[in-house]
């Protein structure tokens, strides 16, 4: 019962160092093809995102097996927790750019505050008397939607901002 207390720091800890791993997955496997889809194959910030999203919502599932928490409003508050760390370290990575000198630690710095400020986001609201479990239909198809553009994006990266890597020049993996 006491870990449970700790379950969100512990959660910071898990999902960063996951995401970390699976960050740096891609040149690590030899550029392996099942890496392609969880890691990231650039510097740019949808690549960043890409898996510390995946180690997010691997969480979740770790903590709906071991908390058992109410279904519903756990279910809304970790996906909104989610589109928080969406939007924090898609604008990290992209203030990023003005450090062009330490590329991949001024990432993992925008990841952390990210993944810190999605779980305290996703705790609060949890813990709040928000009624998140109203959302939950449309936070499930978004995440449906969220899971799709993690791996169809990897494949086809549209030439926009947030997929453009500074530090090669280019869309999409390395050749």
């Amino acid at each position: 019962m006491r870990l449970k207390k700790f379950f969100p720091l512990i959660g910071t800890a898990v999902i960063f160092g996951f995401g970390t791993v699976l960050y740096m997955a891609y040149p690590l496997s030899d550029r392996a093809a099942w890496s392609y889809i969880v890691s990231s194959v650039n510097f740019s910030a949808w690549e960043l995102y890409k898996p510390f999203g995946y180690s997010y919502i691997f969480f979740i599932i770790i903590e709906l097996s071991y908390l058992r928490p109410v279904l519903l409003k756990f279910l809304g508050a970790k996906l909104i927790g989610m589109y928080v760390l969406c939007a924090a370290i898609l604008s990290g990575a992209m203030l990023c750019r003005f450090f062009p000198a330490d590329v991949p630690v001024s990432q993992l710095a925008a990841a952390a505050s990210g993944v810190i400020l999605a779980q305290t986001v996703g705790y609060k609201l949890y813990a709040s008397n928000f009624k998140t479990d109203y959302l939950i239909i449309p936070l499930i198809v978004s995440l449906c939607g969220m899971i799709f553009l993690l791996i169809m994006l990897s494949f086809y990266p549209p030439h926009w901002g947030i997929f453009y890597d500074f530090y090669s020049g280019g869309f999409g993996r390395y050749v």
